[in-house]
């Protein structure tokens, strides 16, 4: 829709998977074993982040993800959206990356993601995070998103 987005889930060298066991990087971690999920920390390197944020001219520019550390790294954005789906529609997404090495790629890891999901949201709204309804089509979303950030409805 015009403007820079990024997947910071998706940059190299801006996540590192570290096992809460033992705080050190892991090393044979599988999204299909919902044990290693589980004992995993999915950790934003803040600076690499901080760096990236520098660099950024325009007006509007959208970073998605999520992290373990969100703490950490939510107050480096002037605005944080949640994009709030019900459990039956989140389910459903996830469900389509059976077969992928996507998180969600199991039953036991969909129940696991619904399982701590309300409490994610009830954390981010409370830290000030605008909810939008994200049960809508990628693209209803994402006007949703522009309107609410630009104040300009399409």
């Amino acid at each position: 829709m015009g403007y820079k987005s990024y997947d910071i889930e998706e940059l190299d060298g801006m996540f590192k998977m570290i096992r809460r066991d033992t705080g050190k990087d892991f090393k044979d971690y599988d999204n299909a074993d919902i044990e290693k999920v589980k004992n995993a920390d999915w950790i934003c390197d803040k600076n690499k982040l901080e760096e990236l944020l520098k660099k950024q001219n325009d007006e509007i520019v959208f970073y998605c993800g999520i992290a373990s550390n969100n703490d950490e790294i939510i107050p480096l954005f002037d605005k944080v959206i949640l994009l709030k789906a019900n459990p039956e529609v989140v389910r459903k997404r996830l469900s389509s990356r059976e077969g992928t090495d996507d998180m969600g790629n199991t039953a036991e890891s969909r129940d696991w993601v619904l399982s701590w999901k309300d409490r994610l949201e009830n954390k981010l709204t409370k830290q000030g995070a605008t909810v939008i309804d994200a049960d809508g089509t990628p693209t209803e979303v994402a006007q949703k998103i522009i309107e609410m950030v630009s104040g300009v409805v399409g």
